[in-house]
């Protein structure tokens, strides 16, 4: 069930580091009671500065971040097995990686996949 939220959780990990139930619960907590636009604007704000994003490349990143969380809304707050939302998951996953392929360069692209992998690395050692 933790390997679900890896997807869902870049805000989170932007917090002060808690102990595991407590962080899980925080994880939770951000995806139930947060909207798809607010999940969004955070992945957004973070790509921006992380990505260093060009004014031309920020709402594209946007559109396609409000879409892919938009597109998790069922999922987060769905009633199917921890299996079938991880496989969901993926697959939504793997329509942003591919729609950021488009618009991000070869080195932002690079960079976000690096940025993706250390941020599910830290969770599950939260976790």
């Amino acid at each position: 069930m933790h390997r679900i939220l890896v997807p869902f959780a870049l805000a989170a990990l932007l917090s002060a580091p808690l102990s595991s139930s407590a962080q899980m619960g925080q994880i939770k907590s951000v995806l139930a009671n947060s909207t798809p636009g607010e999940r969004a604007a955070i992945q957004t704000d973070l790509m921006k500065e992380k990505l260093a994003l060009t004014a031309e490349q920020a709402p594209k990143v946007q559109a396609i971040n409000l879409d892919t969380a938009q597109k998790m809304e069922p999922i987060i707050k769905g009633e199917e097995g921890p299996l079938m939302k991880l496989r969901q998951a993926r697959e939504i996953e793997s329509q942003k990686e591919s729609a950021l392929e488009q618009v991000l360069s070869p080195e932002q692209f690079q960079k976000y996949l690096a940025m993706r992998e250390e941020m599910k690395q830290k969770l599950e050692e939260k976790i």
